[in-house]
């Protein structure tokens, strides 16, 4: 019998014992934030000492727990974020480490559309476990929201909404480049040149093959006047992309402005290669042929660009300036007048009508000084104007 009661009172112990151990694993699933795990220890535990008060207690405090998650989830699914924000908020005190309450916070200020918050939310959540999938989707997915309102506010021209949500972007995800690239055409947009440099460069340190973004970074250098950073950017450009047309057309405009005039042309007949519709090109080869004097070539490149482009009026204007320097001076009138027509305050326009309409002193010198009359309203064209005005009025004074 002594026996028998000391088997008894040896499985009681063990059972009391294991019953104890079971409440610390409870404990300890709970402290790592792990509401299921620790209330099927609890269970257990309750199962192994059934008349336990401290067991049960606890046991009712982690339904509580599980209900309020339940509830939450449930505010958050029927919008009511405020409420859930509340409810996760008084869960994450008892349980600090309860990834899902910061994971379901993040969610409802993602609902309210608090980016910041909800992203803040989302990297505690990662906090307590790096490998929380739903938090770094979310993120994800936060980001590409983001993303692309502030495309959405670009093109409705609401620039500084834009700009903050791109900033917000690469706040979330530093290596989003096209986030980046986007900040610099803001800025360019915004007259700040220096700024768009910084952030080409910012989008092409994380992706050093992105030709869009060198090609943009040249651009801004030439408007920067850095004009051998925009002739490297444009050259690598052509290297990641040999099919750029515009990188080999603005490459060959560096070297029209540099006065090489043979790359020049090369790079021109390189775009025009690529795109046989590219009008500015064969504008910019106009004028490369009438810088070295050759106006024929000129012409025929200039009237190859006007087909293409009938709106453009420097086009029509440089056209002219050729026609004028052949001496056709019924074709430079046309094409003075179209320039016009498309731009009537451009003082060059008029001038080049002048010039057709004076055609070497054999024209009506009247109506041509009323032309230059008209080109001198234009501050750029005026001294120009003025002194041919003086040379119709008093051509012996440039005989000589």
């Amino acid at each position: 019998m002594k026996k028998y009661i000391s088997l008894v009172l040896l499985a009681s112990l063990i059972f009391s014992q294991n019953a104890d151990n079971l409440f610390k694993e409870s404990q300890n699933a709970l402290s790592n934030g792990d509401l299921k795990l620790a209330g099927e220890k609890i269970n257990a535990a309750i199962n192994a000492d059934n008349g336990n008060q401290l067991f049960r207690e606890e046991e009712k405090r982690l339904r509580d727990l599980v209900n309020k998650l339940n509830n939450s989830n449930r505010a958050l699914q029927d919008g009511r974020f405020d409420d859930a924000i509340s409810g996760f908020s008084d869960l994450t005190k008892d349980v600090p480490k309860l990834t899902d309450a910061f994971y379901g916070t993040g969610k409802a200020y993602e609902g309210k559309s608090d980016y910041s918050m909800a992203v803040s939310f989302y990297k505690q959540a990662l906090k307590i476990d790096s490998n929380h999938e739903n938090s770094k989707k979310s993120i994800s997915n936060v980001a590409k929201r983001l993303y692309n309102e502030a495309n959405q506010d670009y093109k409705d021209g609401n620039l500084e909404s834009s700009m903050n949500k791109y900033s917000q972007v690469i706040d979330i995800n530093p290596n989003l480049y096209q986030a980046y690239f986007q900040m610099g055409v803001l800025s360019k947009r915004m007259g700040n040149i220096s700024s768009a440099i910084d952030n080409y460069k910012k989008a092409l340190e994380i992706k050093k093959n992105f030709d869009k973004g060198w090609y943009a970074l040249g651009l801004a250098y030439k408007d920067y006047g850095d004009i051998n950073n925009a002739k490297d950017a444009f050259e690598q450009t052509i290297k990641l992309n040999s099919k750029y047309a515009k990188a080999h057309k603005s490459l060959g405009e560096i070297y029209l402005d540099s006065e090489n005039f043979e790359n020049a042309l090369a790079s021109f007949q390189n775009a025009i290669k690529l795109e046989s519709d590219f009008s500015s090109a064969y504008h910019a080869m106009g004028i490369t042929y009438s810088k070295m004097g050759d106006y024929k070539k000129s012409v025929e490149a200039l009237e190859q660009a006007a087909n293409l482009d009938k709106k453009e009026f420097l086009i029509w204007f440089d056209l002219s300036a050729s026609y004028n320097a052949l001496n056709m001076c019924d074709q430079a009138k046309s094409a003075a007048q179209e320039s016009i027509d498309l731009k009537k305050n451009f003082g060059g326009g008029w001038f080049e009508l002048g010039i057709a309409e004076y055609c070497n002193g054999s024209g009506n010198k009247n109506l041509a000084i009323n032309h230059f009359e008209k080109a001198r309203n234009d501050r750029d064209w005026r001294k120009m104007a003025e002194y041919e005005i003086d040379r119709v009025r008093n051509p012996q004074k440039y005989d000589q």
